[in-house]
């Protein structure tokens, strides 16, 4: 199996692209990238996690606790 990446400009290619692979029975995964909006948002709510946690109102778990809960 190998992996296409396209990266259309305009949401009318995106769309024509899909239509096509749908056609031809291809799977297709679209990704959206992060705005800037919510990049910064992402980047704001861990810095508001490690204020909490410098300041001792929350504790956070262990990296191998958290994964053995999964």
């Amino acid at each position: 199996m190998e992996t296409i990446i396209a990266e259309p400009n305009r949401k009318s290619e995106s769309k024509a692209i899909l239509d096509f692979l749908k056609k031809i029975n291809v799977k297709a995964n679209v990704y959206k990238e992060p705005s800037k909006k919510d990049i910064l948002k992402s980047i704001e709510r861990g810095a508001k996690e490690t204020s909490l946690y410098l300041q001792e109102k929350v504790h956070l778990k262990e990296a191998k606790k958290l994964l053995n809960e999964l």
